[in-house]
C-alpha cells in the first residue's frame, strides 16, 4: 500500500473510526487529490476510496476511466470495483461498507466547518443509506496540513521579510511626515512589495495599507480612485502577508497615529491589544483545544469592554500556502462555529480589531502550535507608531 495511503489508515485507527470515505465528482472536493497525490488526468465521472481502518483500499470508479485510474493510482495493493450504471454504484457502496459503523467524510454537521464541507448532501445521504453514521472528516484532514520543520524554517524566513517591510514602511511614513512631505497609501504599498521581493517573497495580494477612515474597512484596498495622503491626527493600519513558494506565509497587522492620538483611540487600542494578548495567553498555556474557544474569550472581553458590532471578523485564520488563509482551524466562533482542533504543527493567525468608521484598530501576530505548546513566531506590537512627532 502506498504511503499516503498508509498514512490515511493510521489517521483513521487514531481516530477509533471504520474508516474514511474520500469522494469527489469533478473537482468539487479539492481534498482526496491533495491526500492521494494524484497527478494529471480527465476525470468526468464520480469515485469514491474507502479506506479502511484494516485491510486494503478500496477504489469505486466508473467502468469507463478504469485505464485513468491505472494511471492515476497504480497501487497493486488497492482493490478495484467498476460501476456503469447508478444501481450498481449503490450495490458496491453497499459491499464496500458492509461491517462498518461509523465512516468519515469532508462533510460538517449543520455546516458549521465549510472549510471542510465538499461532499454534497445527496452523496451523504446515499451513503447513510448504506448503514453507516457518517462523521467529519474535519480533523483527521488536520493531520496532512501540518508544518514540516522545512516549513517552519521558511516560515521564519517570511517573518524577516515581512518584518522588515514593516519597518520600512512604518519609517517611510514618518519621515514623510516630520518633513511636511505628502506620503500617499500606494507609495507605502509599493515600498513593501519591493522589500518582499527582495527577500525573495510571494504573496496573493498587495499589502493593506489604510489610512484614517480606509482602516476601519476590514479588506480595504488601495487603488488609484481611493488613494489617500496621510493627515496629521489619522490613524494607520499595515496588514502585509508573504511567504516562500508553497511554503507557510507571514502574516502581520501592525498600526500607528500620525501625531499624538486621542484618549478614544489609545482606549480601543489597549482593549485589542488585551484581547490579542488573552488569545496567546490561551494558545500558549495549552487551555483551550478548538479554535472556537479562543474567539469566544477574546470576543467576550471585547463586549465586556463596551464593543460587539465593531469587532466585525473572526479572531484569526489558518496559515496558508501561496495564500495567507490555509484549509485548517481558525479562531471562529463567529462566522462559522470552529469545532476542528488546535493540533501541534498547526499555525493560526491572532489578530483581534475594532472599526469604529473614523478609526480602525487590528494587531495580528502568528502562532505555532508544537508538542510543547504553542508559541508566537512574530513581534509582538505593545504601542501604536506614534509618527511624525
Amino acid at each position: 500500500m502506498t504511503k499516503n495511503i498508509t498514512s490515511l489508515q493510521d489517521a483513521v485507527c487514531a481516530a477509533g473510526l471504520d474508516g474514511w470515505l474520500l469522494y469527489d465528482f469533478r473537482g468539487l472536493n479539492p481534498f482526496p487529490a491533495q491526500l492521494l497525490q494524484l497527478g494529471q488526468g480527465i476525470l468526468t465521472r464520480r469515485w469514491f476510496l474507502y479506506v479502511p481502518a484494516h485491510g486494503p483500499a478500496t477504489l469505486i470508479h466508473h467502468r469507463i476511466e478504469a485505464t485513468t485510474w491505472q494511471h492515476l493510482l497504480p497501487d497493486a495493493d488497492i482493490e478495484r470495483r467498476a460501476f456503469a450504471s447508478h444501481e450498481q454504484l449503490d450495490e458496491l457502496l453497499r459491499a464496500t461498507l458492509r461491517g462498518a459503523r461509523r465512516v468519515a467524510m469532508e462533510y460538517s454537521p449543520n455546516g458549521e466547518v465549510p472549510y471542510v464541507s465538499f461532499v454534497d448532501a445527496g452523496t451523504v445521504e446515499r451513503v447513510r443509506h448504506c448503514g453507516v453514521e457518517v462523521l467529519s472528516s474535519a480533523d483527521l484532514l488536520q493531520a496532512f496540513l501540518t508544518w514540516s520543520a522545512d516549513d517552519k524554517l521558511a516560515h521564519e524566513a517570511a517573518v524577516r521579510g515581512v518584518v522588515e517591510a514593516k519597518d520600512r514602511a512604518f519609517q517611510l511614513i514618518d519621515a514623510r511626515l516630520k518633513a511636511a512631505q505628502p506620503i500617499s497609501e500606494l507609495q507605502v504599498q509599493a515600498l513593501i512589495t519591493q522589500t518582499l521581493n527582495e527577500h525573495g517573497l510571494e504573496t496573493d495580494h498587495a499589502a493593506i495599507v489604510a489610512f484614517g477612515s480606509h482602516a476601519s474597512d476590514g479588506h480595504y484596498a488601495p487603488s488609484q480612485q481611493s488613494d489617500r495622503i496621510l493627515e496629521m491626527g489619522q490613524c494607520v493600519l499595515i496588514d502585509l502577508w508573504a511567504g516562500l513558494r508553497d511554503r507557510p506565509m507571514a502574516d502581520i497587522t501592525w498600526v500607528g497615529f500620525a501625531g499624538a492620538p486621542s484618549d478614544e483611540y489609545l482606549r480601543v487600542w489597549e482593549i485589542v491589544r488585551d484581547a490579542r494578548d488573552l488569545a496567546i495567553q490561551l494558545l500558549t498555556s495549552g487551555a483551550v483545544e478548538a479554535g472556537w474557544q479562543v474567539d469566544r474569550a477574546a470576543r467576550d472581553l471585547i463586549a465586556a469592554r463596551g464593543y460587539t458590532a465593531e469587532f466585525r471578523h473572526r479572531l484569526g485564520h489558518s496559515l496558508g500556502r501561496n495564500a495567507a488563509h490555509g484549509q485548517s482551524v481558525n479562531l471562529d466562533d463567529w462566522e462559522t462555529h470552529d469545532t476542528r482542533r488546535l493540533l501541534p504543527g498547526l499555525a493560526v493567525t491572532v489578530e483581534p480589531g475594532l472599526y469604529l468608521g473614523h478609526i480602525g484598530i487590528r494587531s495580528e501576530v502568528n502562532v505555532l502550535m508544537t508538542v510543547g505548546g504553542a508559541m508566537v513566531t512574530t513581534p509582538i506590537q505593545q504601542a501604536p507608531y506614534l509618527l511624525g512627532v
